[in-house]
């Protein structure tokens, strides 16, 4: 397409390099979505968490990447404890009875999230403390919000965040089955527990505390890590969830590629409409005419019809009518599946269920076609009665 305009290349290069190089260069915005993945280094990623995993609460730290219900194939033996953490937890029968199963072992189920789906047989429901739909981002990092603390002898101490930090906390759940770890302050739990088999259940109503933006350089991280100790103690491994994210966005293919990078997003439209605008400005003026191109004629026809003309002329009209009989009677056989050797009244009565024809009529014409086949001589009015039956049964019949 661009044979002889080397000049429509060389320009389209040079944008191409200008545009991914000020995309490259210029600072990117901050990602302030929630994904709690491990890998994101954003202000609510966990991948400051993640890294104090190993060194701080277990020498064992494996990443789940599928389903709960292939939980048995990444765990082994017991004292294991599942970290879930996100937004919303929304579990299947299946990742329930998975859990339970687990916990049963005697291994320990910590989950982090806002609300809690799937866990019905808890009757659990949770609500935000306060609400900031209208705010901007430097006015929730700086305005003081929820306080917590952790539930112990000494009434632990108190932990302040910013509204920032959404404050969800558990408003129905069973206090005979759950106990409260730790709760805001006007004493509602944000952190419960209950005891499944030989395993635990703890469950946290605040999910942002575990982010990058809450661990690294914060004074209030230690609440975190109170949390973690608390949920993880007595356990020997450590399994990190990452299938049960938001985010989590397992395509690999190349237009993903390009979608999550801004320069070669930007790339990618300036190629588009350098083609379009090439298209629209050149293409249009080198399209050459079209050639009109005679379609095959069909001569199968002509012949057909020369060869019955001679035929006709010839006053062979028997040989014409036993031709016709032979054709006719190939095409019953055919398309209703019965022999020919013999017409009787159960022939004339199937031909006539099988096509919806009249049956004194199916009777006349193969009478008529025997008939015919018996004379030694035919004549003209005869191949053309012969003609007019077989036409108005091939027009009439259902089949």
């Amino acid at each position: 397409m661009f044979k002889g305009n080397n000049k429509y290349i060389w320009i389209f290069i040079g944008m191409f390099i200008l545009v991914v190089s000020i995309q490259y260069l210029l600072p990117k915005p901050t990602n302030w979505e929630r994904t709690f993945a491990s890998k994101d280094k954003t202000p609510f990623g966990a991948n400051a968490i993640f890294q104090l995993l190993k060194p701080a609460y277990s020498k064992q730290v494996v990443v789940n990447k599928n389903t709960l219900y292939n939980l048995r194939d990444t765990s082994s033996g017991q004292n294991k404890c599942l970290i879930l953490i996100n937004n919303d937890v929304n579990l299947s029968k299946t990742d329930l009875l998975t859990l339970f199963k687990f916990m049963k072992q005697g291994n320990t189920v910590f989950i982090a999230a806002e609300d809690f789906r799937g866990l019905d047989t808890f009757h659990i429901s949770t609500v935000p403390l306060s609400y900031h739909f209208f705010e901007n981002l430097d006015s929730l990092k700086k305005k003081p919000g929820v306080k917590v603390k952790m539930q112990a002898k000494n009434n632990g101490k108190v932990f302040q965040y910013p509204n920032l930090c959404r404050d969800s906390y558990f408003r129905n759940y069973d206090s005979a089955k759950f106990s409260s770890c730790s709760v805001n302050q006007d004493t509602d739990a944000v952190m419960i527990q209950t005891t499944i088999g030989n395993g635990k259940l703890i469950l946290m109503s605040m999910p942002d505390v575990f982010t990058n933006y809450f661990i690294v350089n914060d004074s209030k991280r230690t609440y975190a890590y109170s949390v973690l100790s608390y949920a993880t103690q007595n356990t020997n491994g450590i399994i990190w969830d990452e299938y049960y994210k938001t985010y989590n966005v397992q395509s690999g293919s190349f237009l993903k590629l390009i979608l999550d990078s801004d320069a070669l997003y930007a790339a990618y439209l300036l190629m588009l409409v350098s083609l379009i605008i090439y298209m629209i400005s050149d293409g249009r003026r080198r399209q050459r005419a079209i050639p009109i191109v005679e379609p095959v004629t069909n001569t199968t026809l002509e012949f057909v019809n020369v060869v019955s003309h001679v035929y006709f002329n010839s006053d062979n009209h028997k040989y014409i009518a036993d031709e016709r009989v032979k054709y006719f009677y190939e095409t019953i056989r055919k398309r209703f599946n019965v022999p020919t050797t013999e017409i009787s009244d159960l022939f004339v009565e199937t031909i006539s269920e099988l096509s919806g024809y009249d049956p004194k009529l199916i009777r006349q014409l193969f009478m008529y076609c025997e008939r015919l086949r018996k004379l030694e001589t035919a004549s003209e009015y005869d191949l053309i009665e012969l003609n007019r039956q077989i036409t108005n049964f091939n027009n009439k019949s259902l089949r």
